[in-house]
């Protein structure tokens, strides 16, 4: 398979999963609240919608990769800011573990794998 057919499948496997954690944001104060945590709804409205927004990008993103590269990129910057988060947190909220082991592994290999196919592909870190 061509790697620029990669990359678009990539971003848009990556713009659904956005998509539904930005749903699963909107929809998480009951849950939160049977959990035990105290939580202001706006918060998470705004990150579901953030989120939501940003699988969107990603999606349309894939329509041109190299002409649309700064968006998956800034995204990957989101991702590394958000590890470092769940990293700090994991040890304060217990209840998230079983998420985050999934979503930290998930948001490296997603960026890794953007990262590498994209050089590969002349698209990033091209040597004039």
């Amino acid at each position: 398979m061509h790697r620029n057919k990669i990359l678009k499948i990539l971003l848009i496997l990556g713009g659904i999963v956005e998509i539904a954690i930005g749903i699963l944001f909107l929809v998480l104060d009951p849950f939160l609240e049977q959990l035990g945590l105290e939580n202001i709804p706006v918060i998470t409205q705004m990150a579901g919608t953030f989120v939501l927004c940003y699988g969107i990008l990603l999606i349309y993103s894939s329509r041109d990769v190299k002409k649309l590269v700064f968006i998956p990129l800034v995204n990957i910057l989101a991702r590394i800011i958000m590890i470092i988060f769940s990293l700090i947190n994991l040890t304060e909220y217990p209840e998230f573990s079983m998420i985050l082991v999934f979503a930290i592994p998930y948001d490296i290999l997603w960026s890794l794998f953007f990262i590498i196919i994209s050089k590969r592909e002349g698209i990033i870190l091209q040597k004039n």
